[in-house]
């Protein structure tokens, strides 16, 4: 075999017309890869094929494997939106359970600001179930369903692009070897076989044509251009891999396969890393500058719930001490005269703080405030 894998690349990359006359045209070429134009391939034991494909190459490219369900599912939880409520959660379960667990007494459920009613006090809360951390449970679960789900179905949407490439890889071509003709698979065919084709078959390697009847090839999968090209032997004699033949027929021999093929440089690209196009630059721009803007308007919202909390603080309202206890209880259903009856203290929460109780209330501001951040940012932006 005369002709090395380095000279069909050059070929191949320049489709010129003058590289192959130099290579002795097209059956001086196949007689240098050890074929003929009209008998194909002339060794064809398994033995002569694996020789044929270690030196030019096998017919198929080499795919990352498939990506687990845990790796989909990780890979799911890193968004920022998930990863902004996980941490919303965390800590108003950290907070809950300490509350419940270091029960300090109860609070009042306090009347608003404006309210200007005869008494400060307010409906007394009622004591039931330590369920302070339900909420932040509640979103860790919301979290973890919505990663499953993306997991499951991106991994279900893999699988089967998977069986779609098997199943094209399964489909058979016409080739000529040793004067015969033959089916074989699309991952089989070598450099130098010479292969049929007919209208609709889609052209499994690049090479360089034969004879040919009225071939226009559709190579809008490379080229982006929808009119069909006019193929011919003396002046347009180059096939490419990933076309289709939409009229005519043609034989061709086989140069280039796999990843040294047209198609497959360009499967090749796909499997890189790229670098974010233009228009993807400018998305990720407007999505963070209205990520800010969300970010503002939550810490206004959350300063503001905190001072209006503040004032309504402000407000007193019966308390009373049990035992030796250091923390006083609120009687929230007593007016000032009850509570000067009873020997209680009327004044305000400033004067008995009560910090496990109070801390619930600004987790409430803080998760508020963690949803205006989640739904400012349009769900289709970032992924545009």
């Amino acid at each position: 075999m005369a002709v090395n894998l380095q000279k069909l690349l050059e070929l191949m990359d320049a489709k010129d017309k003058k590289n192959l006359e130099d290579l002795g045209g097209v059956v001086g070429l196949a007689q240098n890869l050890g074929s003929d134009v009209q008998g194909g391939l002339k060794g064809t034991s398994e033995q002569d094929l694996d020789n044929r494909r270690q030196q030019y190459g096998e017919n198929k490219m080499e795919r990352k494997p498939p990506p687990t369900i845990t790796e989909l599912f990780l890979e799911a939880m890193q968004d920022t939106t998930i990863v902004i409520l996980l941490v919303a959660a965390a800590v108003s379960i950290t907070v809950g359970v300490i509350i419940c667990l270091v029960h300090l007494g109860t609070s009042c459920k306090r009347k608003p600001l404006w309210d200007v009613g005869k008494s400060a006090a307010t409906v007394a809360g009622e004591e039931g179930p330590c369920i302070e951390w339900v909420e932040g449970l509640a979103v860790l679960m919301a979290c973890l369903i919505v990663g499953s789900i993306t997991a499951l179905n991106n991994y279900k949407k893999e699988l089967q692009f998977r069986a779609l490439q098997s199943k094209q890889d399964d489909s058979r071509v016409t080739v000529w070897r040793s004067g015969s003709i033959a089916q074989v698979p699309v991952n089989e065919i070598c450099v130098g076989d010479v292969v049929q084709l007919d209208t609709g078959a889609k052209i499994p390697a690049d090479g360089v044509l034969i004879k040919c009847s009225d071939l226009k090839v559709d190579e809008s999968s490379l080229t982006g251009e929808a009119v069909p090209v006019n193929k011919n032997c003396e002046e347009k004699p180059f096939m490419l891999s990933g076309c289709a033949v939409v009229e005519g027929d043609a034989r061709y021999l086989v140069t280039a396969v796999g990843k040294n093929s047209e198609w497959g440089k360009i499967m090749s690209e796909l499997d890189t890393e790229r670098p974010d196009t233009p228009l993807q630059v400018k998305l990720a721009i407007v999505a963070e500058n209205i990520g800010k803007l969300g970010l503002a308007v939550a810490v206004i919202c959350f300063v503001a719930q905190t001072i209006i909390w503040l004032a309504t603080m402000a407000k007193p309202t019966c308390f009373k001490v049990e035992g030796n206890a250091t923390t006083k209880t609120e009687e929230c259903d007593m007016t000032e005269a009850g509570c000067a009856l009873m020997g209680y203290t009327w004044t305000s929460p400033y004067s008995n703080f009560n910090a496990g109780i109070q801390m619930n209330k600004l987790i409430g501001f803080f998760i508020d405030s963690v949803t205006i951040i989640v739904v400012a940012i349009p769900e289709g932006l970032p992924l545009a």
